[in-house]
């Protein structure tokens, strides 16, 4: 019996007071914990692996679980802790989106030296941005995404997963101009043209790759433009009224 067995024999008793419930289900469980527990752990994780392509993420979940249990110190339960993470981020739904968030961010938290930390990083973002995000709404998500992407630039520059991080947060950076845009507009419309120039002016300072920068640039001579006139119109009505009272 190699070691890895032994310490997978070793955690049923632990994993069925964990898993146990009814008691057919738990019979089911402990049937199946004792099999595991006569199989390698590259076994299991390649069972793992080959029901997450099948789309059974519960399934796959139960065996990563079990790995990343018996061998939380090896780099391989390292993987599979991930592997229960992406089980969960898979699914698109707010509470699954929840759960792997804190899953990576344990990870991240727990593993700071692990080759796989930038991946942690990267699904942080991901979890954040997974769901359609509009710049008329509320911007937390959109924030809290971009910070995990920076993160993970800062810290890993020569990650492999540079590049699809930039493109995510070009991605919201633009919704975030948009979100800008949205206001300045509307403060246009409702004759607030120093707020709206003051916006259009944050919009070319901040994020200079909008994609609607070459609109913005000309609202922004339209307003100055315009806020000039009144502002000289504006002075001569004062000299004239000031002339009118002394004569």
């Amino acid at each position: 019996m190699t070691r890895g067995r032994f310490f997978a024999l070793c955690m049923v008793p632990v994993l069925l007071l964990v898993f146990g419930c009814s008691s057919s289900t738990a019979q089911k469980e402990e049937e199946l914990l004792i099999e595991l527990a006569n199989q390698e752990k590259e076994v299991i994780f390649e069972r793992a692996e080959n029901l997450y392509s099948e789309k059974q993420y519960q399934k796959a979940r139960e065996l990563f679980a079990f790995v990343y249990d018996s061998f939380p110190n090896d780099p391989l339960g390292h993987k599979a802790a991930l592997r229960v993470a992406d089980t969960f981020s898979v699914k698109k739904d707010v509470t699954s989106l929840t759960e792997a968030r804190l899953r990576y961010r344990d990870f991240a938290n727990r593993y700071p030296n692990d080759p796989d930390r930038d991946y942690a990083l990267l699904m942080v973002g991901h979890t954040y941005s997974a769901r359609k995000l509009r710049p008329d709404r509320d911007l937390s998500d959109i924030q809290e995404a971009l910070a995990a992407y920076q993160q993970l630039i800062n810290l890993y520059p020569n990650s492999r997963y540079m590049s699809e991080a930039q493109a995510r947060m070009n991605d919201l950076l633009e919704l975030l101009a948009q979100h800008e845009w949205v206001v300045a507009t509307f403060y246009i419309r409702n004759k607030r043209f120093q707020g709206a120039l003051w916006r259009l002016q944050y919009i070319q300072e901040n994020y200079e790759n909008f994609s609607q920068i070459a609109l913005v640039n000309e609202k922004i001579s339209e307003l100055e433009t315009l806020l000039e006139e009144r502002e000289a119109a504006w002075k001569k009505q004062l000299e004239e009224l000031k002339k009118s009272t002394e004569d």
